[in-house]
């Protein structure tokens, strides 16, 4: 494999200019994440509403990407010459090699191709079949397009083709930087979530933790998990003696809002109680993301941060 295609989707909903800033944002976010794990590439591009990474590092990266925002899936892939012949030898080559990796004598597959931009001389679905074919006269296996154990995709777009068999799926959201700063403090594990949460909308968090809030240890601990996540904020991990510190915080960086983890266990009492302190003591509106989201997706999160 030598390139990694890089799929958003939320991104893609947005209007032509704003969709054009989001994508070079995203584009430093994975770049950052690179050097950031020692990834050595060769470049990153946006063309088409597909980001392309060119790299050799391709396992390693395929770790890496899926943890930054905005990203919905993944797939690493052989760019070659977009010729029939080219396409034909590197999905057979991919298949075998993903037929190894399974261990199935026969297996069901499909091909699905997309033509991003339009100069190849067939359609989808005549490549499809040409592609399917050539797998066919080379291979066991059998084509079904429902329940297949192997999937080859193609996807063409100015004169190159990127084959892949593997779709590794992201978290989504908007790339960390297009939605502001926000401080989050950071005193359980339900603020942490809080954060993600946020940061998953885009939003560069400045952690913060107030001494004796909570246990210190599982703090740090949860801000060394989270910083997997925060690829393109430029923020650092910050302790104060008291709640008052934090608008000076917020005064510095300009943040638009404070973060806090708060679960729909605490009574309604007390909640409408924090809610009233919060607002009489900090200087910009406060956020509570977890305060009433599902389990299923408070628990999917938790074990990302906090396995």
């Amino acid at each position: 494999m030598n390139s990694i295609i890089v799929r958003y989707g939320e991104m893609g909903t947005k209007s032509r200019q704003t969709r054009k800033w989001f994508e070079r944002i995203l584009v430093n976010n994975i770049s950052e994440a690179l050097v950031s794990e020692g990834i050595e590439y060769k470049e990153v591009f946006s063309k088409h509403g597909r980001v392309i990474v060119r790299l050799n590092e391709v396992e390693k990266a395929k770790e890496v990407l899926p943890r930054v925002f905005g990203i919905v899936s993944i797939s690493p892939a052989m760019e070659v010459e977009a010729s029939l012949d080219k396409i034909n030898k590197t999905a057979l080559k991919l298949f075998r090699k993903k037929k190894r990796e399974l261990g199935i004598e026969k297996p069901k597959f499909r091909v699905t191709a997309r033509r991003i931009t339009k100069e190849f001389p067939l359609n989808s679905i005549e490549l499809q079949a040409k592609v399917g074919e050539f797998i066919l006269e080379s291979e066991d296996g059998e084509v079904d397009l429902t329940n297949y154990d192997i999937e080859v995709g193609i996807e063409l777009m100015e004169g190159k083709a990127y084959i892949y068999t593997e779709k590794i799926y992201g978290w989504g959201g908007l790339p960390i930087g297009t939605q502001g700063k926000m401080v989050g403090i950071l005193d359980s594990i339900e603020a942490g979530v809080a954060i993600f949460l946020m940061m998953k909308r885009g939003v560069e968090v400045i952690p913060v933790y107030v001494e004796g809030q909570g246990d210190e240890d599982l703090v740090r601990t949860l801000w060394r998990n989270l910083k997997k996540y925060s690829y393109g904020a430029k923020v650092r991990f910050t302790v104060v003696k008291n709640f008052e510190s934090i608008n000076d915080i917020i005064r510095h960086f300009g943040a638009k809002g404070v973060i806090r983890g708060i679960r729909k266990e605490v009574i309604d009492r007390e909640i409408e109680e924090i809610i009233r302190r919060d607002a009489e003591l900090f200087i910009v509106p406060v956020y509570y993301p977890v305060i009433a989201i599902p389990d299923e997706i408070f628990e999917k999160v938790r074990n990302a941060i906090y396995p």
